[in-house]
């Protein structure tokens, strides 16, 4: 006897529907600036399941980095 699938979860039913919408591939980081709930396993689950297929990819992205620098203020 098969077993049943289980539903998706609201937050990765969401994202299969953005997908679906969209008219080009999208990174988490895309995605995520409308579905702010949604992580990496999220997506995996769309993927393990079928309805979504992963690619790598490289694009370039800014960083921002701390370092030390001097501050200066007035001698009272």
């Amino acid at each position: 006897m098969a077993t049943k699938e289980r539903p998706l979860s609201p937050t990765a039913q969401k994202a299969l529907d953005f997908l679906k919408e969209s008219d080009r591939p999208l990174t988490l980081a895309e995605i995520k600036e409308i579905i702010v709930d949604i992580n990496a396993s999220h997506l995996g689950a769309l993927v393990n399941r079928g309805h979504v297929v992963a690619e790598k990819v490289e694009i370039e992205v800014p960083t921002i980095a701390k370092r030390k620098v001097n501050q200066y203020a007035v001698i009272k």
